[in-house]
């Protein structure tokens, strides 16, 4: 828990279960096997570690919000966090293939552990059409 942000650490410690979820950097090692279509991609596509870094961490975070939905649809409070040491993380808990993308608390929320809505930019705000 150290290697959360302060306001994290009271939440984490309460949480009956905490997933770590990580981007794998040594995704393209499956390939042949997931897309054998084109087996090539493996090394023709993804054989540069920055290439494979930038594509696991998109990919990462897609399926981190499906997680989330999933865990959601279940009935229990998934509570996602991006407040923490990241490479404390990795170190403790992931081996040089995998980063960290973020620590999720999953439980059934206590009491009053909901507040108001945060308040969010209108869409001329975000949007830009050309």
């Amino acid at each position: 828990m150290q290697h959360l942000a302060e306001g994290n650490q009271k939440k984490t410690a309460a949480a009956p279960l905490v997933a770590i979820l990580s981007a794998d950097n040594e995704f393209h090692e499956e390939l042949p096997n997931l897309f054998p279509h084109f087996p090539q991609a493996k090394d023709a596509v993804f054989g540069e570690r920055s290439v494979r870094e930038g594509n696991a961490a998109l990919n990462a975070a897609l399926q981190a919000a499906y997680f989330i939905i999933g865990i959601r649809a279940a009935g229990l409070a998934a509570g996602p966090m991006t407040g923490l040491d990241f490479a404390g993380v990795q170190k403790e808990f992931l081996d040089g293939d995998h980063t960290p993308i973020m620590v999720v608390n999953i439980g059934k929320p206590g009491e009053d552990a909901w507040f108001p809505r945060s308040p969010r930019l209108s869409y001329d705000e975000v949007v830009t059409t050309v």
